[in-house]
Parts: structure tokens; sequence; C-alpha cells
């Protein structure tokens, strides 16, 4: 499980001082996750606490960008629904340097009948093939875009905290119930 919180005390680094806990797992130094075409799926709960900002995502293994967001949640906007909203998002362009992006937020319960996206385990999954690169929930497509890329990912699931609030409505964690990597 991903925990986030706001915490008792700040802790100051560099004399900046940071009120929330956050939580990442990272791929960079797991060799057998890194792949260039292949498929990434989490089974995962997500949280719906305001102000969290969770997402399941790959990162170039050179730097980024690129990155592909197989999920992202916006709890720092207020317009975006935990239990029934869904993201996805390619980053693009020289390393360190952004220079594109291209990408989808939509109701999943509206458009393709998945429910309680904070509530209930979905699995999330993304299929990078030489032309294209798609985003599934349960086994339903839910974006495609061209795939500028051709470099190997890393993967990474995080649960980051924008807010200046107490924090405190809702849950701040993602549970992760499995992670799976296909090679092609």
């Amino acid at each position: 499980m991903l925990h986030s919180q706001k915490l008792a005390q700040p802790i100051i680094y560099r004399g900046v001082g940071y009120y929330y806990g956050a939580a990442a797992l990272d791929g960079r130094n797991m060799p057998e996750t890194q792949i260039t075409y292949g498929q990434y799926e989490w089974t995962a709960t997500m949280p719906d606490r305001p102000g969290s900002w969770p997402a399941l995502w790959l990162v170039g293994v050179k730097g980024w960008p690129p990155e592909i967001d197989v999920y992202e949640g916006f709890g720092q906007n207020a317009s975006f629904d935990f239990d029934r909203d869904i993201s996805s998002t390619i980053h693009g362009g020289p390393v360190n340097s952004a220079s594109f992006e291209r990408g989808m937020w939509v109701d999943a319960t509206k458009a393709y009948g998945i429910e309680h996206i904070a509530r209930a385990a979905h699995r999330y999954a993304v299929d990078i093939e030489p032309d294209y690169i798609t985003w599934f929930v349960d086994g339903v497509e839910t974006f495609q875009a061209h795939n500028p890329f051709s470099g190997a990912f890393f993967p990474l699931m995080t649960v980051a905290v924008k807010t200046t609030d107490n924090y405190a409505s809702g849950s701040g964690d993602m549970q992760i119930m499995s992670f799976k990597v296909w090679t092609n």
C-alpha cells in the first residue's frame, strides 16, 4: 500500500518545509521491469482524498521525458471525481525538455461503464507497440495514441500530495494488489 498524509510537524530540508508525506515505488533499478515494447498491468484501488495525486506511470530509462501516464488522478482539481474519472497521457521531447503531450481525461462510468474507480480494485494496463500505445481499464480499451518513443521504460507508482488544506477527508492510500510486466 502507498500511503500519504499530512505530517504532524513539517520536515525541513534545505530550508524548505514539507508538510505532507507521500509515497513512491520506483523500478529504475529493476532491469526485469524495464521494457521497450510490451505490456504493464497493475491491479489497484485508487485514493479519493481531495489533494491526492496518484499515478501509475512509466519514465524513459535514459531520462525524462518520455513519460507514459497509465493512470493519473488529479485530486488538486475540484472537478476531478476519483470514483469515476480516469486520465492517461504521454509526454515527449528531448530529455529534460518536454515539448509535447497528448492525453485524455474522461468519465469512465459514462464512457465505458467502469464504476467505483476509488472504491474497488481495477486493472490498469498499457500495451506499448512500435506504432501505438493503448490503454485499458479492466480489459476495456480507454485510449490509444501514436507511439513516438523507441527506448525502454521503467515503472513508477506514486501518491503525491498537491494541496494546502488539512488533507483529512477520504483515503490517501493506493492499494496495489498486483503488478505484472510482459515483453514483446
